[in-house]
């Protein structure tokens, strides 16, 4: 008979712990700034960002410049925005 390697203990909820997910994240103020100026209907790219798209490890960087500029359009007060890479691997913010 197989072991069972899952174990599980119920607690009540105000119990639960945890530790935090790693580092902050630091945005350059510079970014930040020039974010703080997009308005709707305009977008930015931003070509010293650009992935090389044939890159083994492209889908990672691409979530990680993502994650970045998320935040930092979030800092400048941007919610509804898209960021979208170009065929040739360049990031581009569009406020809606």
């Amino acid at each position: 008979m197989a072991k069972n390697e899952w174990q599980f203990e119920e607690i009540d909820a105000d119990q639960v712990t945890g530790t935090p997910r790693g580092r902050k994240s630091s945005v350059d103020p510079q970014l930040i700034d020039a974010f703080r100026g997009l308005t709707a209907g305009r977008a930015i790219r931003i070509p010293s960002q650009k992935l090389d798209p044939t890159a083994d490890n492209y889908r990672n960087e691409k979530a990680r410049v993502s994650a970045m500029l998320r935040s930092a359009m979030r800092a400048a007060g941007h919610d509804d925005f898209s960021i979208i890479f170009s065929p040739e691997g360049v990031p581009q913010i569009k406020v809606k």
